[in-house]
């Protein structure tokens, strides 16, 4: 009988291919870029493929949303959402117009929402949550051990 620990492992699949992960030069990457936009010419051309497109778009809408619609989802003021995090407002609203930043402040930033940030990587064998930050247990790694 398997053990409980077995069960839960994922076996993390090794890529033995000889890719080439070269960047690509800029005509190649202008002739993938052109490509891509043929082909989405090419379906919204058609009524089905413009229907079809716009459901996907708004299928992802739902699903998504920004920083800033987030807190005002939750009924909270920049103010209360620095408060609880230790910023000023002002530090807030730069946060909510980043494109990128640590994933240390996205957690903190949902926890000063009331929420809980979940990192989950999707593969066909099966999604993985991925432990940013934390041990198998749930305790905080210290930066310098983890290296």
């Amino acid at each position: 009988m398997e053990d409980e620990m077995t069960k839960v492992m994922k076996k993390i699949p090794v890529d033995t291919r000889k890719v080439d992960e070269t960047t690509p030069s800029s005509s190649e990457y202008v002739a993938a870029n052109v490509t891509g936009r043929q082909l989405k010419e090419r379906i919204l051309a058609d009524p089905a493929g413009r229907a079809a497109y716009e459901r996907a778009r708004s299928e992802i809408a739902q699903h998504q949303t920004s920083l800033s619609q987030l807190r005002k989802l939750r009924s909270l003021a920049q103010a209360t959402v620095a408060e609880s995090m230790g910023m000023d407002q002002s530090e807030i609203s730069r946060l909510e117009r980043r494109t990128d930043l640590l994933l240390s402040t996205l957690r903190r930033f949902i926890q000063a929402t009331g929420g809980d940030l979940q990192l989950v990587a999707h593969f066909p064998e099966g999604d993985v949550e991925l432990l940013v930050g934390e041990d198998i247990f749930g305790e905080t790694l210290n930066p310098a051990e983890s290296s």
